[in-house]
């Protein structure tokens, strides 16, 4: 089988705008709510499988499609027509409590890995609320409780 590589004026295989900066850091949600639903399997099973791919398509769809809207939205406001140019006038005028309500709400994402240690976060900014994060860690208790119970009913310990 042959490979063909993406031609050289190609930079990535989505469809973001890059003067955005929200395909890297939307692969980084992504790898971390997969990771987070992943996390929660213990054996091979297709079935819970193809359930945790839906609840993470469920989680970050919405996010992706917002995402492209807002990508969508920047590429037409680069343009040459005269709603392009009126729009680049306005966005120069943004009051300052709307840039900050903007930058608030792109630091208040940070997503954190439910099979790994918790980061303190002592930022000023409150966090978003991280779906898989929640539930996910739900999850590992619920197994973490019921591995205790069997473990406690035999010798041999079971790891989780």
């Amino acid at each position: 089988m042959t490979m063909t590589p993406f031609p050289s004026n190609v930079p990535a295989c989505h469809k973001m705008n890059p003067t955005g900066g929200l395909g890297g850091i939307h692969a980084i949600h992504d790898a971390v709510a997969l990771a987070n639903w992943i996390s929660t399997l213990r054996l091979a099973d297709e079935e819970k499988l193809g359930k945790v791919f839906k609840k993470y398509r469920n989680e970050r769809y919405p996010v992706a499609k917002a995402a492209f809207e807002i990508s969508q939205m920047f590429t037409h406001n680069f343009g040459k027509s005269l709603l392009s140019v009126l729009i680049r006038a306005m966005m120069k005028r943004i009051p300052e409590w709307v840039l900050k309500r903007i930058t608030y709400k792109m630091y208040a994402s940070r997503p954190q890995a439910s099979f790994l240690p918790l980061v303190e976060d002592n930022a000023p900014i409150k966090p978003s609320y991280q779906y898989s994060l929640h539930k996910t860690l739900a999850i590992h208790k619920e197994l973490a409780k019921k591995a205790t119970g069997l473990s406690t009913m035999s010798n041999t310990p079971v790891t989780v």
